[in-house]
């Protein structure tokens, strides 16, 4: 049967079916779409918070790690400086105060004021804040010190004032002390204070141990401070004598509190949302670990959102077991994740990332919470679909009548150009390229038409400019060298893959005449662009590069002739060309190699597991004449290898956007390093491919890699 007597008849039933299972149909198919569109919403939203809560807490971490970065350069210019007054002479004659000074109100620094960075909550639930003094340092002896022995190190380390001023002015606030604990008894902070508990060591204290154990800044895990009584951690470094023996420790100690405090959470977080600092501990009896909560946001409205550290021992749990596991695994692992598990019964979204070693945060909001944009929407969806279904319960009765009137008239005239079209793509298919048909009404059928007698032609064409192609890129592969040279002690490879049928990667080896065989050329370059244009700017410099290396002179006047004959023709087209281009003694070990703009060719060494860069001055060829190029040399040895590629290998990028990189290039290469020249290639190309995964390739890349196989003669 014809399409216009189906047409014909599909219209009429139509037209008098039941409207009830018309209107049941629309019904259900609109609900459909609410469901999905409802449903559509919903993921968008989770996903869409899941990213943001994650890039919060990112962002939360670095700032916490800048900060960390920051301290610790105070500290090491703290313990330099320190160092130099403890090697110094003994000098006298500036005041010194004891902790007790503070203690007493009889002899205590004129600048002291209470301070509201140095408080603490005694038991009454009031918070009592210190008297310091930001002018000076205070001293204090441990027990059973015998302050004579130890009062040469009192005098130098009172020079300390100037230095504990000037860092605690940058850190701006970050910390609330700055101490030094000599191994002899000697204590010293800043800023000046009293309230030192009884029988105090700072020596017995978790930071000094650990900072002994370290010559670089070690971080302390959260205690609480003896003084303010709040939660902090602390940063510390030994001191060393002039001689070279441990003369104690500095540290600074930062509240937790100052940490974590950040504009960045209220303002980008949902207001039911619980932010938690932590800390793994590790049960080894168990074989477990726990999480402790070291610091959590006291108010939850966003305005109001405080953060207040935790000094009695809790622990974050979730009765979801499978999936707290996971989580811990992550933490241990500094990992950061999104997970959704119950909190305080609750179903819950977890962001959780690294802010330090051994902390991490934890972002907790309830999926209600997340979802209550969704309902909205779903609310006002079913008012629009209630309101048009209200509507089109009238408009399909006169729809119906208007079809059966239309499907009469205008039957005919839809098949008429359909088995036109219909007749001309059997024949277009045939390859009759010069098909037409003729549909003479103005309509979309007319125009329907006038593609279809633009097809044949174009479609020629392009099979034209195919085989063209096919002819091109079957032209150009054979200019690159089909087998590397066989020259004893080396071993030699390299490949090209263009991201097209034809591209701008090229290169070559190339034995000099009338030179003996161990002596080689070998050129890389890489043709700005890729595609026809490209190929042919390639192929014109390997005629030159060929021409004239077949000549007498050195590689800098050899590239320098092809730069100048280049020049000529492209210099005002924007095209260029960079090239790498050396000499290879293999008798005497000798690489001598000119770089024209391209990037720096690589040296690994295998036994000193070591990557040199060839470097060179030299700008691109083509770009302007009468250029001089450096010819650059060493001696290559056994065990090495020399890697020449274009920057489409390391400028390869995942479907995630990262980009392949020099250090994954080298690690690859350095993994490799025992197999042969040939395999290293492959191993690369392979390895960019896994890496661009399913992304097309955006660039030409090209590899040579020429391994020194073993020891040769000495030269001469």
């Amino acid at each position: 049967m014809r399409f216009r007597w189906k047409l014909l008849i599909l219209l009429l039933l139509i037209s008098i079916g039941p409207m009830a299972l018309m209107r049941t149909i629309g019904v259900r198919s609109v609900l459909q779409f609410r469901d999905t569109l409802i449903e559509q919403i919903r993921k968008t939203r989770i996903a869409s918070e899941q990213e943001k809560l994650l890039l919060v807490t990112d962002a939360h971490a670095l700032a916490l790690w800048e900060a960390r970065s920051q301290v610790e350069a105070a500290l090491m210019a703290q313990v330099a400086r320190a160092e130099q007054l403890i090697a110094g002479p003994t000098v006298s004659g500036s005041p010194v105060y004891f902790a007790g000074d503070f203690d007493s109100d009889t002899n205590q620094p004129g600048d002291t004021i209470v301070s509201s960075m140095h408080f603490r909550q005694v038991k009454s639930g009031r918070m009592e804040f210190l008297p310091v003094s930001y002018a000076e340092p205070v001293f204090q002896f441990s027990p059973g010190i015998d302050p004579v022995a130890v009062a040469d190190d009192v005098a130098r380390l009172s020079g300390m004032r100037e230095t504990f001023r000037r860092l605690s002015r940058l850190l701006d606030n970050m910390a609330i002390w700055q101490n030094i604990a000599m191994e002899n008894g000697l204590f010293s902070v800043y800023p000046g204070h009293g309230d030192m508990p009884d029988g105090f060591d700072p020596r017995r204290q978790a930071w000094y141990q650990q900072a002994l154990e370290n010559r670089r800044p070690a971080w302390s895990a959260p205690f609480v401070d003896p003084a303010t009584l709040q939660v902090v951690i602390a940063v510390g470094m030994p001191l060393f004598r002039a001689s070279g023996d441990i003369a104690g420790a500095s540290s600074i100690v930062v509240p937790i509190r100052s940490l974590v405090e950040n504009e960045l959470f209220p303002r980008s977080i949902p207001a039911a949302t619980q932010i938690f600092m932590c800390q793994l501990f590790s049960r080894k009896k168990e074989n477990a670990n726990r999480v402790q909560i070291i610091a959590k946001d006291e108010q939850t409205e966003a305005r109001h959102r405080t953060w207040r550290t935790v000094q009695a021992t809790e622990w974050l749990e979730s009765a979801d077991n499978r999936q707290f596991e996971a989580f811990l695994r992550d933490a241990a692992a500094g990992k950061s994740n999104i997970r959704r598990m119950r909190f305080e019964k609750v179903d819950s979204l977890w962001v959780y990332c690294r802010a330090n070693r051994g902390t991490f945060f934890v972002l907790i909001t309830p999926y209600e919470e997340i979802l209550a944009p969704v309902r909205s929407a779903q609310t006002a969806v079913q008012e629009r679909i209630d309101a048009m279904l209200a509507v089109t319960h009238y408009g399909l009765i006169g729809v119906l009548v208007v079809t059966i009137g239309l499907a009469l008239i205008f039957s005919r005239t839809v098949t008429r150009p359909l088995w036109a079209l219909v007749d001309g793509a059997r024949r277009l298919g045939s390859g009759d390229f010069g098909v037409r048909v003729e549909i003479r009404s103005r309509d979309e059928f007319g125009t329907m038409g006038e593609v279809f007698n633009r097809v044949g032609p174009q479609l020629e064409e392009m099979q034209t400019m195919r085989q063209s192609l096919a002819v091109a890129m079957e032209i150009q592969q054979k200019l690159l060298p089909r087998h590397p040279p066989h020259i004893p002690g080396l071993d030699i490879a390299g490949s090209s893959v263009y991201c097209d049928e034809t591209g701008g990667d090229y290169f070559d080896f190339i034995n000099v005449p009338g030179n003996k065989k161990e002596l080689l050329h070998v050129a890389v370059g890489d043709v700005s662009g890729h595609g026809i244009p490209a190929a042919l700017l390639m192929t014109t410099t390997r005629a030159f590069l060929r021409q004239r290396s077949a000549m007498p002179g050195s590689i800098d006047i050899i590239v320098g002739d092809i730069n100048d004959q280049l020049a000529r023709d492209v210099e005002d087209s924007g095209q260029f060309v960079t090239l790498f281009y050396a000499e290879l003694d293999a008798g005497r070990r000798k690489l001598q190699w000119v770089r024209a703009g391209h990037e720096p060719a690589m040296v690994y060494d295998a036994v000193a597991d070591t990557f040199e860069e060839l470097r060179g001055r030299g700008m691109p060829l083509g770009v302007v004449g009468s250029v001089d190029f450096d010819v650059e040399q060493r001696l290559l040895a056994a065990g090495q290898t020399l890697i020449v590629g274009t920057d489409g290998i390391w400028e390869s990028r995942s479907a995630a956007g990262e980009m392949f990189g020099k250090d994954r290039f080298r690690t690859l290469i350095r993994e490799h390093a025992d197999r042969p020249a040939g395999e290293i290639v492959s191993a690369v190309f392979d390895k960019v491919t896994d890496f661009r995964g399913s992304l097309k390739q955006e660039d030409d890349i090209t590899l040579v890699v020429i391994k020194f196989l073993a020891v040769l003669p000495p030269p001469g």
